[in-house]
């Protein structure tokens, strides 16, 4: 599993773990649903640093 694939698994277990509902979307799982929204591998990670659930691992 690469860096960025641990990434988007480590936000998604984050905001399920807040209660938020995440749902993959397509036959890639690249896309989620939170709500009516859809949002990238990328969205959902920055989802969860700005809600302060995952660290920056920039930083």
């Amino acid at each position: 599993m690469s860096d960025d694939a641990d990434l988007v698994l480590k936000a998604l277990v984050a905001l399920q773990a807040a209660g938020i509902a995440v749902e993959p979307v397509g036959e890639e799982m690249d896309r989620w649903r939170i709500g009516d929204l859809l949002f990238s591998d990328a969205e959902l990670v920055r989802i969860a640093m700005s809600r302060g659930l995952m660290e920056d691992p920039d930083a």
